[in-house]
């Protein structure tokens, strides 16, 4: 008698032998979604990448499906923050449930742990009640631990660096040669889709953070944290400028797990040209909400808009160059 235990086995071999030699995570994910809808006839079967501390859709097999989910949202952004597989017999009963489609009844999230953080989940939804259990939790985990390691993009990294007022600190940070993108936004707090007027509150534990995106062939990390803390009191506690606050706290916040030693190597080396102990936060990205379009390039929007940082600073951005 052919068991789901059976079934899985075999897949496995089969997953085994196709994506042998392929280190392509993109192209593995794409072909080991289908084979597991195929040979079980899930109703929906697919990935969620995380990017920009946010899971984006990623390789499916199934109908439309939502392409952003939070951090701790939902079934998959719970496995996301739990790190841990979760069964769901009823996703009525599940607190948060994201409900994509009614047709969906049950499902399991699997998060892709590599470097010790999660980079994925494999998502699986049913349109009968109590699909899964401990059984498919064993084997989906085996599954996509044959997943390949994740290649960072070389044309394009990311830092999430909060410098006090998110206005002057965009302006400065998108200068410097080798910054390809920059937004501001709200990192690290405690609600979702937070407003600036919440923010501005000081009740959502949130900080006013710019993101970056760079190019590693023409700026390092290291160089893009000397520049940063150039523009900071890194001794100053949730003050910068004349902005109070905890909203303008300095930290740094990354998305990339093997960022943590060049971030540790250059706060180090900051630290020791003062007697003070510094109040910049190092820490995972855990959230990141993007502001409302009028902050955006605030300051080429409003040339004599309020900016703490000196004009000084912007020439020295303008004029730095690494290599």
């Amino acid at each position: 008698m052919e068991t789901k235990d059976n079934r899985y086995a075999l897949l496995y071999k089969q997953v085994q032998h196709l994506v042998s030699g392929e280190t392509d995570m993109t192209a593995v994910m794409a072909n080991m979604a289908a084979m597991i809808h195929e040979t079980f006839h899930f109703w929906w079967t697919g990935f969620y990448c995380e990017k920009g501390g946010e899971l984006l859709l990623g390789p499916f097999q199934g109908p439309v499906a939502c392409m952003h989910i939070g951090f701790g949202k939902g079934v998959c952004g719970t496995a996301w923050k739990e790190r841990r597989t979760v069964v769901v017999p009823d996703v009525e009963q599940f607190p948060g449930h994201i409900a994509c489609s009614s047709e969906s009844r049950s499902e399991i999230v699997v998060p892709v742990l590599q470097e010790g953080r999660v980079v994925a989940v494999l998502d699986i939804d049913s349109r009968e009640l109590n699909t899964f259990d401990a059984v498919d939790a064993l084997w989906l985990e085996k599954m996509v631990g044959l997943l390949p390691p994740i290649t960072p993009r070389r044309s394009e990294q990311e830092i999430y660096l909060a410098a006090g007022c998110f206005w002057g600190a965009e302006k400065y940070l998108k200068l410097i040669e080798g910054v390809t993108f920059t937004e501001v936004g709200f990192a690290n707090g405690n609600t979702e889709n937070p407003t600036y007027k919440e923010v501005y509150t000081d009740q959502t534990g949130y900080a006013e953070t710019v993101h970056l995106r760079y190019n590693p062939a023409v700026v390092s990390l290291r160089f893009l944290l000397e520049m940063y803390f150039k523009a900071i009191d890194p001794t100053s506690l949730n003050k910068q400028g004349e902005d109070e606050g905890t909203r303008y706290r300095t930290g740094i916040y990354y998305s990339d797990s093997a960022d943590r030693a060049v971030i540790d190597a250059a706060v180090a080396e900051e630290a020791q040209k003062y007697g003070l102990p510094l109040q910049v936060e190092v820490k995972p990205l855990r959230n990141f909400y993007r502001a409302e379009e009028y902050h955006q390039d605030y300051l080429d929007k409003n040339p004599t808009g309020y900016c703490h940082l000196p004009v000084a600073l912007f020439e020295l951005a303008k004029k730095a160059k690494e290599y």
